[in-house]
């Protein structure tokens, strides 16, 4: 009976979403993650908003490029396999 209880429960949270708009999700996470870039788009004047987000994304953008380097390099090693 607990079981039902707790899978009619976990379905409705699903139903009903978060409750959260992306805003405050974007400012609970800028607050509480220990990156210099987001924290600052939030707290800081326009000007420097606009410059960190577009180190942030700069940044970002470099990762996620060096991140498909790493798996093409990776995946495109041969394998070979003998089984006796």
């Amino acid at each position: 009976m607990h079981i039902k209880r707790y899978l009619l429960k976990c379905l409705h949270r699903l139903q009903k979403g978060p409750g959260y708009t992306y805003k405050e999700l974007l400012v609970w996470y800028c607050d509480n993650t220990n990156t210099h870039g987001p924290k600052r788009i939030i707290c800081e004047g326009p000007k420097k908003k606009a410059m960190w987000f577009v180190l942030t994304l700069l940044f970002t953008s470099l990762v996620c490029w060096q991140w498909g380097v790493f798996i093409r390099t990776y995946l495109s090693w041969e394998v070979s396999v003998s089984l006796s």
